[in-house]
């Protein structure tokens, strides 16, 4: 490609420099058989001419090839990012999935704990009654015991007083009943 784009431009100036040494040979006439040497020389001029004229399109093309080397590495460096900010994207995906799945789990769990904890709070309402119901039935219990405690002590006191009253009574019958000495 490189040396096409010079014989180009080499042949595209030398049609122009030919051009121009014709008619100057033109206007010479006979001279121009004769200067066949002078065509010569003129074409070597020329060639030495695009030689020089060539490192400008020389330099202008390996500013574009320059170019257009920078814009492809630029292609190749925004399509690896591309490729990478994918990769990226796809990374954040699976991890924002795999954060969903683990809230998703978190929340059950949070519900079966919720449920959980009503249940419990029933069972506790529920077994705070059975212990209000029981302390009540505990006090009847206990004022039933102490006015059966106090009857007791009442029936021991008949008691107490009945065999004091018998043991009166005894000695009564004894003292009647038996010869005094």
């Amino acid at each position: 490609m490189h040396d096409g784009v010079i014989l180009v431009l080499r042949s595209h100036h030398w049609d122009q420099q030919s051009d121009d040494t014709r008619q100057s040979l033109n206007g010479r006439g006979s001279e121009a058989s004769m200067n066949a040497l002078d065509f010569d020389q003129a074409a070597d001029e020329t060639i030495r001419e695009n030689d020089v004229s060539t490192l400008r399109p020389a330099r202008e093309r390996d500013e574009v090839v320059a170019a257009l080397n920078l814009v492809s590495e630029t292609a190749t460096a925004i399509k690896a990012f591309e490729e990478q900010a994918a990769q990226a994207l796809m990374r954040a995906q699976e991890v924002a999935d795999a954060v969903r799945e683990d809230l998703g789990r978190a929340e059950l769990r949070a519900e079966r704990a919720e449920t959980m904890q009503r249940l419990s709070e029933a069972h506790v309402e529920q077994m705070s009654a059975t212990i209000e119901q029981a302390h009540q039935e505990i006090e009847v219990l206990q004022s039933q015991l102490d006015s059966k405690i106090a009857e007791l002590a009442a029936s021991e006191r008949r008691a107490d007083d009945a065999e004091d009253a018998i043991e009166r009574i005894m000695d009564v019958i004894r003292a009647r009943t038996l010869p005094v000495n």
